[in-house]
């Protein structure tokens, strides 16, 4: 029974017993409906949440891996500046009796936006640093005196305006920039930093990882000495003229301050947590630690001591088992678990191929507030409603049934308006709209509604071409072997995505010279749409040149190399397999662009051999030549296997490769089967072996067994 038709009862009821009725069904009625709104609200905002959060979160992960880039290129630009200066005349003295050195007017002031300096004392409390960045501070390690030390000094006063110049290019996420000369000088910049007289550089390890190589090292979260503020420090060493080591130089950045490029919308924001996750491997499984988070609090911290890593956890030991399974697995999504007895909506992206990966934690109340204040107006006005009516009933027995009828249709109404286009839209109608312009929430539910259908249309109509795209690619690869007197052939192609960049081929020109059958095997580079694509292409190419030029494998390969490199991109090319086998004489030739060689195993002697041939990636380089090796007597029960690297590359959850060892083994083992079922077991093996983790490149086999 609707809405509308419980009033018309309701307004019968009043004539008769109108104090009864007025008070009891007004308010269940609007129980009712209070409750159906709010659920409605709660899931439509639910997944709009979803939406947005994982953009959040994939916006700053790109934002994030941007700026550190940029700080890396910071401290390659900075340990070259401070190898100059070193290699330079001294070009003054430094006053023996101050901390700082290389003032320099000419620098203007830097206006620091959304942070200050600062250090956390004993009690816990902020306690400002004034700096300057017109000079350095520098200390001497342990009271060393020495001529060299003197001029060290010396040289780097110049590079006041160089860290200065370097600050400005990230000015919102540089803490500090430091240099460590030798084993007793170290300066730092901006001056002002408090450093305790117990400190030491060398014993850090940003100066330990950096002394030891000359690549850029990124150091473990530890306690800044001068401010006791969570820091990271990238550093790079140094070196003399003579290619000696001279020190480390390095910058440091607030771990909190990582989170600035974080765009929270202002109603989400209270109590929200956000954190970078690191995993740390141990003996039984991988564990969840929190590298970086956005709230640390004032709590006073040893300098002096290791930071000790956080482990991430929730009492919600299924669900985070589940998150915990998603993020190893590389799969980013967002859902709702409790974090400190607060349930919260996670929004996370998984391991990659990376070490690092962001984590927003939004308490799920900040989602339902809208909620909340719908529930708290429609029962204010339930009340006022029913007080009202108690004490006007019997004088305003009309006026109260007209009002309510009124209100009734037109509370309906929206409701009503959104239920039948719910119906339309679950029907597949994506153009379902809704016009309501109550000017209150149910007015934002139906801006949120009609929100929702564009973006199923979209989905939809990416979901329908990637199929029609798979379908179009598996009709380019053989159906069927051609046949052969001498040779059971068998291929199979498996994508990791809907579309992928591996191919094989059967070709046999009867009408050129009758039993000769080509078989082609190619990787483009990449997998998906893009690699989809440029296979197509390729595969027109290399049928067309093969009917100019018969069975010349070089000068087919060299003409198709010379189309490919007019045709793509420098960054796009093609490794190649192309066998060449004559029924009548049961051999084989070859040629090879730059693929792995074929292995021949031989049924006589029982071992394997590769079918070599010089050759490099088509699609680089015009005007290659390419050799073409054979013919090569094949007996019967011999087996040659012909793969793509997403056989023996594929790793298992240590890391370790499939290996064409293994690959071999499988041949062997069934080696009395037919063709296709030799290629179905060695796919098969792969895949166990990489179980649980997703398929990550394409894998594609071709088997030729000599009859």
């Amino acid at each position: 029974m609707t809405i509308r038709r419980k009033l018309m009862i309701l307004f019968l009821g009043i004539t008769l017993i109108p104090l009864i009725g007025i008070v009891t069904l007004n308010r269940v009625t609007r129980n009712v409906v209070r409750d159906q709104v709010s659920a409605d609200i709660r899931k439509m905002l639910e997944d709009n949440a979803a939406y947005t959060l994982q953009d959040v979160v994939e916006d700053y992960d790109q934002l994030l891996r941007a700026n550190i880039q940029v700080l890396l290129n910071i401290v390659e630009l900075q340990a070259n500046e401070v190898e100059k200066a070193l290699a330079g005349p001294a070009p003054v003295r430094y006053d023996k009796t101050k901390s700082t050195l290389g003032f320099d007017r000419s620098l203007k002031k830097v206006k620091l936006t959304d942070r200050s300096y600062f250090y956390i004392d004993e009690n816990s409390d902020k306690v400002p640093i004034e700096v300057s960045f017109r000079r350095q501070n520098y200390i001497i390690i342990k009271g060393a005196q020495n001529r060299r030390l003197i001029s060290d000094i010396a040289r780097m006063a110049t590079m006041t305006s160089q860290y200065y110049r370097f600050f400005q290019m990230q000015p919102d996420i540089i803490y500090w920039m430091h240099t460590t000369v030798g084993q007793k000088l170290h300066l730092t910049y901006p001056s002002g930093a408090v450093i305790p007289e117990d400190f030491d550089p060398k014993e850090r390890d940003w100066y330990k990882n950096a002394l030891d190589t000359d690549e850029i090292q990124i150091s473990p979260p530890y306690i800044d000495a001068s401010t006791r503020n969570p820091v990271i420090t990238i550093s790079k060493s140094i070196h003399n003229p003579d290619g000696s080591v001279a020190g480390v130089t390095g910058l440091d950045f607030n771990l909190a301050e990582l989170f600035q490029w974080l765009r929270i919308k202002p109603e989400w924001s209270s109590g929200a947590e956000a954190m970078l996750i690191a995993r740390e491997r141990n003996r039984e499984s991988h564990e969840l630690k929190i590298l970086a988070r956005m709230n640390y609090g004032d709590k006073t911290r040893r300098w002096d001591k290791p930071l000790k890593l956080e482990s991430l956890d929730s009492p919600d030991k299924d669900e985070f088992a589940a998150f915990k399974k998603d993020m190893l697995n590389g799969y980013s999504g967002v859902r709702v678990l409790h974090y400190r007895d607060k349930k919260s909506i996670w929004a996370y992206r998984g391991f990659a191929g990376r070490q690092v990966y962001p984590l927003l934690i939004i308490p799920y109340e900040n989602f339902t507030r809208l909620v909340e204040e719908t529930e708290n107006f429609l029962w204010e006005q339930n009340l006022e409603l029913t007080r009202y009516s108690a004490i006007f009933a019997i004088i305003m027995i009309l006026v109260v049934i007209t009002i309510s009828f009124r209100k009734a249709r037109a509370f309906t109404r929206p409701i009503n308006e959104l239920a039948v286009a719910g119906n339309r839209l679950s029907g597949g109608d994506f153009d379902a709209r809704v016009n309501i312009q109550t000017g209150d929430e149910l007015e934002q539910l139906g801006d949120v509604f009609n929100q929702i259908g564009p973006k199923l249309r979209e989905h939809e109509k990416m979901q329908s071409s990637l199929e029609i795209a798979r379908a179009i690619q598996q009709r380019l690869l053989p159906k069927e072997a051609p046949h052969s007197d001498n040779f059971d052939l068998a291929g199979l192609c498996k994508y990791s995505d809907e579309t992928g960049g591996d191919y094989y081929d059967f070709i046999s020109f009867d009408e050129i010279e009758p039993g000769k059958i080509s078989v082609i095997l190619g990787d483009v580079t990449g997998h998906g749409i893009g690699a989809a694509l440029l296979m197509a292409s390729a595969r027109s190419m290399l049928r067309n040149n093969i009917r100019h030029y018969a069975y010349d494998l070089s000068r087919i390969l060299q003409e198709f190399n010379n189309e490919l490199v007019q045709d793509t991109d420098s960054d796009k090319f093609i490794t190649l397999f192309y066998g060449l086998l004559d029924d009548k004489k049961r051999t084989i030739s070859w040629a090879l662009g730059g693929h792995d060689p074929a292995i021949w195993y031989q049924s006589e002697s029982g071992e394997s051999r590769e079918l070599k041939s010089n050759g490099v990636p088509l699609g680089f380089v015009p005007d290659m030549t390419f050799d073409q090796e054979g013919p090569a007597d094949l007996k019967q029960g011999d087996i040659i296997v012909i793969g793509t690297d997403g056989i023996w590359e594929a790793e298992n959850v240590n890391e370790e490769m499939f290996g064409k060892d293994r690959m071999m083994d499988v041949v062997k083992s069934n080696k009395d089967k037919t063709s296709i079922e030799i290629c179905q077991a060695v796919v098969d093996a792969v895949l166990e072996y990489t179980v649980p983790q997703p398929q990550d490149d394409d894998i594609t086999i071709v088997i030729i067994k000599v009859l």
